[in-house]
């Protein structure tokens, strides 16, 4: 199982906030907040599971994109 792009990005943005403190307890923290969802991105002849934010997955089901 991969990771979205949108979640790399997320992890960086993370790690650029809060890493750096002792111990990084508040990067461990934040990494641990995480709520990741699996989806199913069907592209042509190939289905892949990919890891999203939950909220950007809620976000799509609802129809109100970002």
């Amino acid at each position: 199982m991969k990771l979205h792009a949108s979640i790399v990005e997320k992890l960086i943005k993370i790690y650029e906030t809060n890493g750096g403190f002792q111990d990084y307890t508040k990067l461990r923290r934040a990494l641990s907040n995480l709520d990741l969802t699996p989806y199913e991105r069907k592209q042509s002849n190939n289905n892949e599971m990919v890891l999203v934010l939950t909220e950007d997955y809620l976000k799509e089901l609802s129809g109100k994109k970002q």
